[in-house]
């Protein structure tokens, strides 16, 4: 077996169906595809039965719900490919991703390595292209200042036989583990569009969900365990991204309606990051909240 897939998913079953096909339709062949169902209660179960009465290489495994990272290292744990590739339940691949990962692997030699491809993002009105930087020198930094959805990466079984999510931290799991991976293992960036990312309502990066209070725990978590590869980001980064989520977790909040913590965490964000280059808008910002006006939600 060439290509592992792994889908963890929750309750989305009606999203799951298309995610499924859009495995099914790769040109290139040699898959299986784990489906890690992660304690769902809307039909999952038997949405994915009835997909594997004709399909073979799709393969369903249940678990009590226990979050993403325990769910792909289910699946992990449960594979047989040579490489492995991730898919959100609510993305899709295009038909030719897995053949023009082939491609690439081919062209490499076959390595130990981790690759990412680029990706399109498709909302209700438009799509578009969300292309990387080249690769820096600097791949930890790197690694940590370009999210890369799991979606977009394909690993080497060998690296994930001592790798694997650290079930203990939540949204950027994925951001750390390919920090992780980057210390010991090459990357490489291939240029195709391999996926398409689907923007809705439950993403995670939505700011109205709790997903910025969990970064920043995330990361105050993957620093305290982690402390080699945050050394390596260097302190100006480190506190650019702590100041961009902490405005995030300001948003969540004034969009939930708590004003005065949405004005504890912009108030944080400037005192502990007086000379970041948006702090004059995040003064602004306090401002508006207090003479209630409206809240432009950049950062």
């Amino acid at each position: 077996m060439f290509f592992s897939i792994i889908i963890p998913t929750y309750n989305r079953s009606e999203l799951l169906t298309q995610t499924i096909l859009s495995v099914q339709n790769q040109t290139f062949e040699d898959w299986e595809c784990i489906i890690v169902d992660d304690g769902s209660t809307d039909g999952t179960r038997e949405r994915v039965e009835e997909i594997k009465k004709t399909d073979p290489r799709i393969k369903y495994i249940y678990q009590e719900n226990a979050e993403r990272s325990a769910a792909r290292n289910n699946g992990i744990k449960n594979s047989s490919g040579e490489y492995i590739c991730f898919l959100d339940s609510d993305d899709l691949y295009f038909s030719n991703h897995l053949e023009n990962l082939k491609n690439v692997i081919e062209s490499l030699d076959y390595p130990i390595c981790m690759i990412i491809n680029e990706m399109q993002i498709v909302n209700q009105t438009q799509k578009a292209a969300s292309q990387l930087p080249p690769l820096s020198e600097n791949i930890i930094q790197y690694l940590f200042v370009n999210p890369i959805t799991p979606s977009r990466v394909c690993i080497h079984h060998n690296i994930l036989e001592k790798e694997l999510f650290d079930e203990d931290i939540v949204v950027v799991e994925d951001r750390i583990l390919w920090m992780r991976i980057a210390e010991n293992y090459p990357v490489f960036l291939s240029k195709h569009i391999g996926v398409k990312y689907m923007i809705h309502a439950a993403n995670s990066v939505n700011l109205k969900g709790d997903g910025a209070i969990k970064t920043y725990k995330g990361v105050i978590l993957g620093k305290k365990r982690y402390p080699n590869l945050f050394d390596r980001i260097g302190k100006k980064v480190e506190i650019d991204m702590n100041a961009r989520v902490q405005t995030n977790i300001a948003y969540h909040y004034f969009l939930n309606g708590s004003k005065i913590k949405a004005l504890f965490w912009l108030t944080k964000v400037v005192l502990t990051a007086p000379f970041h280059s948006q702090t004059k808008m995040r003064v602004f910002q306090i401002y508006s909240i207090l003479s209630g006006k409206k809240l432009n939600l950049s950062n």
